[in-house]
């Protein structure tokens, strides 16, 4: 399981966070990834909104300014549990989604 380590080959410790509800939420919108030779660094961001005061405006736009929140490095052995537990949640979530047709139309912005 992506929440359990092993320790000398032998031992199975599960992580358990503590005081996560004093962890602040940040809402992100933008996600970089870089990669170093053993680890990855992830920086997240939050896109600023484009100012325009006519919509032909919007045709020069090359590129939008991001504040990034904040950047952690991430082990490879960390990446590939994030990876498969990640892909084991957006999974749940659309089989949550496709069994309840109005969610699925309000994330879609119908």
């Amino acid at each position: 399981m992506a929440e359990e380590n092993h320790i000398s080959g032998q031992k199975l410790v599960k992580p358990e966070f503590v005081n996560e509800a004093e962890v602040p939420t940040l809402f992100v919108n933008v996600l970089n990834v870089r990669a170093g030779l053993e680890e990855f660094y992830l920086t997240f961001g939050t896109a600023l909104p484009i100012e325009v005061k006519q919509i032909e405006e919007l045709e020069a736009v090359d590129t939008v300014k991001v504040r990034p929140l904040f950047r952690c490095a991430v082990t490879m052995s960390a990446m590939r549990q994030m990876i498969d537990l990640m892909e084991n949640v957006y999974n749940q979530q659309r089989q949550i989604g496709a069994s309840n047709p109005s969610q699925e139309n309000e994330s879609e912005g119908r």
